[in-house]
């Protein structure tokens, strides 16, 4: 079945009726700054970009500097404790947004080489029960079953997912 988000718009909690199957198309993790995503982001792009011990890039702005633990383990401990915000799609081309509102496992147990933990174009079925606010749905683990990538969706993940790091600069940039 099909989700309509503008017929909750003005809802301030409804619960879904159905089970809705929903393409992820962006993830977003809100509970980081829009300048550092970008700088991640340019960091992909551009592997001279990455910090490295050299001198070759004398313009990199130093923007935190975090003297109690290493990169690696704040880097592993902030994608533990971050929100994601996901805009899913389903097959009629309605677009809705869904916030996390407990830590969801299949956003963390997959690793890319991207900042966004997950490969986009994955199907996620929402189930009957989750709750949406004002047009946005409210996802728990209860509510919602990762479905992975299905192999009839080869050319939406192959357009959502190449190219990405400019667009998502485009994107933070713009926003």
């Amino acid at each position: 079945m099909s989700l309509i988000p503008a017929e909750f718009a003005n809802q301030e909690s409804a619960t879904l009726r159905h089970a809705v199957l929903l393409h992820i198309i962006r993830v977003e993790d809100i509970s980081v700054s829009k300048l550092n995503q970008i700088d991640e982001w340019k960091e992909i792009s551009d592997p001279n970009n990455r910090f490295v011990d050299r001198l070759n890039k004398s313009t990199r702005i130093i923007r935190q500097i975090n003297d109690e633990e290493s990169e690696s383990s704040s880097t592993v401990k902030s994608k533990q404790f971050s929100t994601y915000k996901l805009l899913l799609r389903d097959k009629d081309d309605h677009f809705i947004y869904a916030y996390e509102l407990e830590p969801l496992k299949f956003v963390r147990n997959e690793q890319t080489s991207t900042p966004i933990p997950i490969k986009l174009g994955g199907r996620l079925l929402v189930k009957p029960g989750a709750t949406i606010s004002r047009g946005v749905l409210l996802l728990n683990h209860k509510n919602c079953e990762y479905k992975g990538i299905h192999a009839s969706d080869a050319h939406l993940v192959s357009q959502l997912n190449d190219g990405l790091s400019t667009r998502e600069i485009d994107i933070l940039s713009s926003s």
